[in-house]
This record gives structure tokens, C-alpha cells and sequence, in this order.
């Protein structure tokens, strides 16, 4: 499913089938036999939607996505070319599989650490990938250009990135994974202190035994707390080199716009307030520094520099503003089916030819995700897209605040928040479209998002 063909295309139909079989094989457990004498149960939580048995569970993001998936099967209509799209069609078809299977096994508390486990494994995968496939920039930032020219490329030849990996590309994935490894690992290096002051806690007879439960240490000390103190660490910094490699603006600006939210929130309110001060005194540095040497910063993020080479003036704010006109102009032809998943790449040199960049330049996205959608998918596919982050945002938001004591499960919700805001604001002057095969760590990450909601509104069962 990931490197599509018309001949293996019903392998597709293994999402379903696995839904299906799942529907079979597992037996859900018996309704509680209510006895007369008892009163009839209330309404329902919310958390009734949470059974973790079910094929394809019951989240709050089953309605945006019921309506992008109706969007994919419009497109293959829509589409100039269904071979053509394929790709970009099999990689949505995959990516509901994954949120689905990692939302419902996630509803259990191991299951959601072993997949926080393999979204994390995932994005270290991609940034190795991205080491040795990269077709690296050596323009943007010069002394970078020393570092990535003794790079080896052994990663050519692949499905959709014939050439290389993109850089902007590898940024926006890695995006997604970054503030999250930052945020386990400093949860897992404040785990010591804080299991000390929950000890010290015990000892005091005024200390309630219901805060010290809830407190209990945590399993890792010693040899083994240092361990794996050390491998996120080492995780952290390897993608996080590999991001700033990437020279990546729109990734870069992401990311900085992100932890400041980051840590201020993550901060007790005795804090906030002196960290909003630092802050500012940094911003009104930067300023300064902005000003100082601001012809060579405005030359960096608008890419006046690269506007001599056709072939990089894609790169440029004139070359983007530029673009994103003939993607207006697509959604304003196509504005309820979409030009269909992939083609704008084929479609703009042939109905909105372009002055500014290159006609060999092959334009992948519309270098913005919202505008990409609509071209894909259509307006509602584009009211899907903001409807799954409002929402996955709404969930988050719900279960910071349900889990009130800083540990490492609240450290990780900050890092998965940072994750899909960095990611958003990236996506706004670039693209990891729909179907892409990076992609599916955005699946992963609203499983993952899900699956913990699930947790928060859990029913117990009946024995417990």
C-alpha cells in the first residue's frame, strides 16, 4: 500500500477486511443483567463511546472523517487520471487503518504506551530515512552546506520520490515528532525528582493516603531511569540535527512559534509570569538583532536570493504567493469534488500555467495543506481537514486538564500538542499533502490523540 499500482490495487481492500474479520473473531462481552429491584441506569456518558472492542471504535473524529473518506471516493471520479492518483488514495486508505487500529488499542493504557513507543520509533525511522535520502539544500543556509555535502546518498529510486527525499518534507514530518520526543524526555528526567518528593510525601502523616496513591513512583530508577534518560535524549538531538538540516523555514518558524506556547503552559503559575518576561526580553532582542540585519533576514525567509535560478525560485515568497493564486483559482473550478487526489502537480502547467517558476519544476503541493485539500478533495474536504484539528485540539485540551499532577503521561500530551500545532503552522506555507506517504504519522498522532481520550472517558467494567 505504500508503493501503489493498478495491479496491486486491491490490496487496498485489507483495511476493510481486517475490520471485518476483527468484527468476526472478537466476541464483545455480555451487557451487565440489571436485576428489577435496581433503578434503571441514566443516560450514557460519553464514555460508552469508548469500547475498545469494537472494529472500527467510536471517536470524536469519526464524523470529519466519514466525510473526508466519502471525499477519496469523489476524487477517484473527479480525477484526470485514477493511476494517477492511486498513490495518494492508497496512503488515505492506509492512514484511516492505522488511526483506527492505534484509537482503538490505545483505549488500554499498555496499548497506548507501545504505540507512543512506535509513533516515536516511526519518526526516528524517518529522520535516518532522511539522512541518506535527503536531496539536501546547500543555498539556504551557508555553513550548513559543508555538513550535508559529505552526506551519502543511498536512498534513491523510490515510489514518488524518484529523486530523492524532499527537504521541506522531512521537516513537516519530523515536525510532528520532535516536540514530542523533547516533552518525553524531559518527562522521563523529572521523573526522579518528582518520585522523590512523592516519597518524602509518604513519610509525612499529614500526607492523605488517596495523593499518595495517585503519586505512586515511577518504575524507572537506577541504572535503568539513566538508560533510558540517555536513549531519548539521544533520540531528541539526532531529529532534531536532522530537522535543522532540513533548512526548512516554514519548519523552522513552526517550531520556534511552538515552544515558547510550550513551555508556558507546561510551567506552575508562579512561573508564567516570569517566563513571559524572558520571553519578551528575547523577543524585543530579536527584534533588535532583525533590525540590525534585517536585509540579509528578509533575503533568508523571502528567498530573494534563490529568485535568480528557475529552478529555485519555487522556493521564494513570490514564487509560493504565486502558486497559491492558481490554487484559488483550481478550487474556484472545482469548489465541490476537487480537481482530484494528486493532479494539481499536472493540472496548473496545462490551465494555470505559471510566470515566475520554472514549467520543468514539478510542483508537488499547492505549499499550503488547507489549499492542497480543497484541491484535492474539495471544499468539504477542506472542512474535514479543519473540523479533525479542531477537534483533535478540543480533545487535547480536555485531557490536559484531566490529568492535573505534571508526570510522564501529561508531559506527553504537551509534546503531542506541540507536535500538531508545529505541524499546522508549517502547513500553512508548505505541504505534506493528503495521502503522502510521510503522512501517516498524522494518522498516528490522532490515534494516539483519540486513544487516551478513549482512557479519560473509559467505562469500567463490571468486576472492577
Amino acid at each position: 500500500m505504500l508503493f501503489p499500482s493498478p495491479k496491486r490495487s486491491l490490496a487496498m481492500l485489507v483495511v476493510p477486511a481486517l475490520w471485518f474479520l476483527r468484527l468476526i473473531v472478537v466476541k464483545r462481552p455480555p451487557p451487565p443483567v440489571v436485576s428489577e429491584a435496581e433503578p434503571s441506569s441514566p443516560r450514557k456518558p460519553r464514555s460508552a463511546i469508548c469500547n475498545p472492542q469494537s472494529a472500527i471504535p467510536i471517536t470524536p473524529l469519526n464524523l470529519a472523517l466519514l466525510l473526508l473518506a466519502l471525499m477519496v471516493l469523489v476524487s477517484e471520479w473527479a480525477t484526470f487520471d485514477l493511476a494517477y492518483s492511486l498513490p495518494k488514495i492508497s496512503g488515505m486508505v492506509l492512514g484511516f487503518g492505522i488511526f483506527f487500529a492505534v484509537a482503538r488499542e490505545g483505549k488500554t493504557s499498555r496499548g497506548w504506551w507501545l504505540n507512543l513507543l512506535a509513533y516515536l520509533g516511526m519518526g526516528i525511522g524517518v529522520a535516518a530515512l532522511g539522512v541518506f535520502g535527503t536531496r539536501w539544500a546547500t543555498t539556504k543556509i551557508v555553513f550548513l552546506a559543508p555538513i550535508v555535502d559529505r552526506l551519502p546518498k543511498l536512498i534513491a529510486g523510490l515510489q514518488g520520490a524518484e529523486s530523492g527525499f524532499h527537504p521541506n518534507e522531512v521537516a513537516g514530518a519530523l515536525g510532528w515528532v520532535l516536540p514530542a520526543l523533547m516533552a518525553v524526555s524531559v518527562g522521563i528526567i523529572l521523573l526522579p525528582q518528582r518520585s522523590r518528593r512523592v516519597i518524602k510525601s509518604r513519610g509525612n502523616p499529614r500526607s492523605s493516603a488517596t495523593s499518595a496513591s495517585k503519586n505512586s513512583p515511577s518504575p524507572l530508577h537506577g541504572w535503568r531511569w539513566v538508560l533510558v534518560a540517555i536513549l531519548c535524549l539521544l533520540a531528541t538531538l539526532f531529529v532534531g540535527a536532522v530537522f535543522v538540516l532540513t533548512q526548512s523555514r516554514g519548519g523552522y518558524i513552526g517550531l520556534a512559534l511552538t515552544l515558547p506556547l510550550l513551555i508556558l503552559v507546561a510551567l506552575p503559575r508562579r512561573w508564567r509570569w516570569y517566563s513571559l518576561i524572558v520571553f519578551i526580553v528575547l523577543a524585543v532582542l530579536l527584534g533588535f538583532v532583525v533590525y540590525s540585519h534585517w536585509e540579509a533576514i528578509r533575503t533568508w525567509v523571502t528567498g530573494s536570493d534563490l529568485a535568480s535560478d528557475p529552478a529555485l525560485s519555487l522556493n521564494t515568497l513570490e514564487g509560493r504567493l504565486e502558486i497559491w493564486s492558481r490554487a484559488i483559482y483550481g478550487i474556484q473550478d472545482f469548489p465541490f469534488t476537487g480537481m482530484g487526489m494528486n493532479a494539481f502537480r499536472k493540472v496548473v502547467p496545462v490551465l494555470y500555467p505559471l510566470f515566475l517558476v520554472s514549467p520543468d519544476v514539478d510542483i508537488g503541493h499547492a505549499h499550503n495543506e488547507f489549499l492542497q485539500a480543497a484541491l484535492d478533495l474539495g471544499i468539504p474536504g477542506l472542512i474535514a481537514l479543519l473540523a479533525i484539528y479542531i477537534i483533535a485540539f478540543w480533545m487535547l485540551v480536555e485531557i490536559w486538564q484531566n490529568v492535573p499532577t505534571f508526570n510522564l503521561q501529561r508531559a506527553t500530551v504537551l509534546g503531542l500538542s506541540g507536535g500538531l500545532l508545529a505541524h499546522m503552522l508549517y502547513g500553512l506555507t508548505d505541504a505534506v499533502a493528503l495521502g503522502a506517504k510521510p503522512g501517516l504519522l498524522f494518522w498516528f498522532l490522532l490515534g494516539l490523540i483519540a486513544g487516551l481520550y478513549g482512557q479519560m472517558h473509559g467505562v469500567k467494567s463490571p468486576a472492577a
